[in-house]
């Protein structure tokens, strides 16, 4: 495990701050009924690396009506438990780990970083497949249409920024940082976080406002890799921060067409990181990957028109594929440099 190092945090506005002061919803999946109806447009997917497949087939799509156990845990799929937690320091979450993990199995953490929105009900709303977070992880996993790998293999924690809080964005990123050190501490377990956290494989996932953060929190080298979905920050990635990102492999995704931030943000983002990076070999190919869209291929229209990767990111069996693969080759690394 790479030791984590101080945070860097990027001041800049945001693309939403400067275009869309007064869009209520700016990075959440809030009115459906601005979505397409047709089935997923084709998409046009340039990346470094593999690229990026919507594999709708492999994605369940059974009935969304979980069963509710108790007012603080409903069923997935798989029969494991969704589960609201709380910090009362920091953030209550939603959270999940597969039925089928033993008790010595160590699994691998997604943390899981929502985008703007109301924010103004419990964690629960991210597990709903129609509200303003709809398509990430936890709404899959409640609605039965998680990819397996996901549902089998991960455990998730998804935070909730709350309190009527516009988005992560506004947060004091140290804060995310003890919310992470809560749901590792026994103190977080005894609530009803996972118990069986792999530390040496957690892996970050940030949509639109909570992909800028990731990126952020990317620096302190605490995870083994990112996946950022339509992100959104305007300026340059300082020097420092590149250094850093340089040892994170990072899977970035976007489309031309996104009318909330625009696709020159992660074009520069991974642009910064490739040239940082240098000529890629057979052994680092994987560090960069970028999925770039020539229109949105969620179908979604209207003033969310573009800004639906999360959604597609989410449910792509591939990225999990990924974060395993990469992670594993981060933990040999590791060890190799202790050694």
């Amino acid at each position: 495990m790479i030791g984590s190092l101080p945070l860097l945090c990027f001041v800049t506005s945001s693309a939403t701050n400067e275009a869309y002061p007064t869009v209520l919803f700016a990075h959440g999946f809030i009115d459906r009924r601005e979505f397409a109806t047709a089935s997923t447009t084709a998409a046009l997917a340039v990346t470094i690396g593999e690229p990026a497949i919507a594999r709708k087939d492999l994605v369940s799509t059974r009935s969304p009506n979980p069963a509710v156990l108790t007012k603080d845990s409903r069923r997935s799929a798989t029969g494991s438990a969704l589960i609201r937690v709380r910090d009362p320091n920091t953030y209550e979450a939603l959270v999940y780990a597969p039925l089928s993990q033993t008790e010595s199995e160590k699994l691998p953490l997604l943390l899981v970083l929502h985008g703007a929105g109301n924010n103004d009900q419990s964690a629960w709303s991210l597990a709903d497949i129609n509200g303003e977070h709809s398509g990430l992880a936890p709404s899959l996993l409640a609605s039965q249409r998680a990819p397996e790998i996901l549902a089998n293999t991960f455990c998730v924690v998804a935070p909730y920024v709350g309190d009527g809080k516009r988005s992560f964005y506004e947060e004091p990123r140290s804060k995310l940082l003890r919310f992470l050190d809560w749901v590792l501490s026994d103190e977080g377990k005894a609530a009803g976080c996972p118990q069986n956290i792999d530390p040496c494989r957690i892996c970050l996932f940030g949509f639109s406002d909570g992909a800028t953060v990731a990126v952020e929190l990317a620096t302190t080298l605490r995870f083994q890799c990112v996946v950022v979905a339509a992100y959104g920050f305007t300026g340059t990635l300082p020097k420092l921060g590149l250094e850093r990102l340089e040892r994170v492999p990072m899977w970035v995704f976007h489309s031309a067409d996104d009318v909330i931030f625009p696709v020159r943000c992660s074009d520069q983002l991974v642009q910064s990181l490739q040239t940082n990076h240098g000529s890629f070999t057979s052994q680092r190919e994987n560090l960069v990957r970028y999925s770039r869209y020539s229109r949105d291929p969620e179908g979604c229209v209207g003033s969310f028109r573009g800004h639906c990767v999360g959604i597609t990111a989410s449910k792509n069996p591939d990225i999990y594929d990924w974060m395993l693969s990469v992670s594993s080759e981060q933990m040999q690394k590791s060890e190799r440099e202790r050694r």
